[in-house]
């Protein structure tokens, strides 16, 4: 038998952090569960859906070492019931997993824990730190482009890019691409790509880090995210992802700076006729006047004029709007750049003056 004393909020804590990766619907029941691993390092929390696992460790008193799995989600509701500022003693055998919270005793059933995936590394192949709030932000700047469609995995996820002394984070749906980079210490070069619902673990993992620093591991088939006491381990896509290069422009006809705040409300504005029309809105650029209009045979027109900066020639396009806006809510700057080739060429959105994230839109046929 072993035995843990340990506060409840760091047991909620980490039950918490672990739950999250838990499946709704299970292959086999053991990955409904958690596993508690006391070994002579410590104890720790594990749960894994065979892509994703995250394994936490416990900070608390201990005696007694083995393996234990309960049920993950009776587990989580058991401990989100008992008060945060107490603590709570956990027996653990064979067959069941006893807690003890003031005047509260639950008595769990056991899961045989011999069936639980292998949840550490390889040999490294590389690795690297970075602050974690960084990886954050360039995750969220560009997940948003992946293809939710799981069947689409070779876009269906993000994709990571490590070489030259930079980490470079791709997404692309087939119809818009968004790249972050970042400039890293990383000498070795290499490229994989992660799951769509694997890089939204990721940012569970890193929101709310703030400026601690993430231990990046990578083996070969596995990436290993280490912070504070959290360990996220995520199996990598075997497909091979678009050559991305392909699509980014390599010049351009026409460069316009746009106030990102009037082209994002004008586009708000737009979209009211362009959702019950052909969902697609038309940009002309003449002079140094940007217009945006749309129209629908049954609901009427719109039309948008905006002051804007242009080098180049004049220019006319259409886009979706949807894809325009949710690219400008990602750009921090006051201004953005939009560069054209011609009508039927991906257009390339950019903050002003800021390196480290583009963003590249197809066209849509002007009828």
């Amino acid at each position: 038998m072993a035995r843990i004393a340990v506060d409840m909020q760091e047991l909620s804590e980490k039950i918490s952090i672990v739950s999250k990766v838990v499946p709704s619907k299970v292959i086999k029941p053991i990955l409904g569960c958690v596993l508690f691993d006391l070994n002579e390092k410590g104890v720790y929390l594990l749960a894994s859906d065979l892509e994703t696992s995250v394994k936490a460790r416990l900070n608390c008193e201990y005696e007694g070492l083995g393996k234990f799995a309960v049920d993950a989600k009776v587990l989580y509701e058991v401990v989100k019931t008992l008060p945060n500022d107490v603590g709570a003693t956990l027996e653990l055998t064979p067959s069941n997993l006893s807690i003890e919270c003031g005047k509260s005793k639950f008595k769990l059933s056991a899961v045989d824990p011999t069936d639980f995936p292998e949840v550490s590394l390889g040999t490294i192949g590389a690795s690297f730190e970075i602050e974690a709030s960084l990886l954050y932000n360039m995750i969220e700047r560009v997940i948003f482009c992946a293809a939710v469609d799981e069947f689409m995995r070779n876009l269906n996820g993000v994709y990571w890019e490590l070489g030259n002394g930079f980490l470079r984070l791709v997404s692309s749906d087939g119809f818009r691409l968004a790249l972050a980079e970042q400039r890293l210490p990383i000498r070795s070069e290499m490229g994989f790509l992660l799951s769509l619902k694997s890089m939204k673990e990721l940012m569970n993992v890193t929101r709310g880090c703030g400026e601690k620093n993430l231990r990046f591991e990578y083996d070969g088939k596995r990436v290993g995210i280490m912070v504070a006491d959290v360990e996220t381990v995520v199996r990598v896509v075997e497909v091979e992802f678009p050559d991305y290069k392909r699509v980014l422009p390599k010049a351009f006809k026409t460069k316009v700076v746009v106030s990102t705040n009037d082209l994002i409300e004008s586009l708000r504005r737009t979209m009211v006729i362009a959702k019950r029309g052909s969902e697609s809105i038309r940009i002309e650029v003449v002079e140094n006047v940007l217009i945006l209009s749309s129209r629908s045979p049954d609901y009427g027109e719109v039309n948008e004029e905006i002051e804007v900066r242009k080098e180049g020639e004049d220019i006319i396009a259409a886009f979706n709007p949807k894809f325009l806006i949710e690219a400008l809510r990602h750009i921090e700057t006051e201004e953005v750049e939009m560069n054209f080739i011609d009508s039927t060429s991906p257009l390339q959105m950019n903050p002003l003056d800021v390196e480290g994230y583009l963003y590249v839109v197809m066209p849509i046929r002007i009828v």
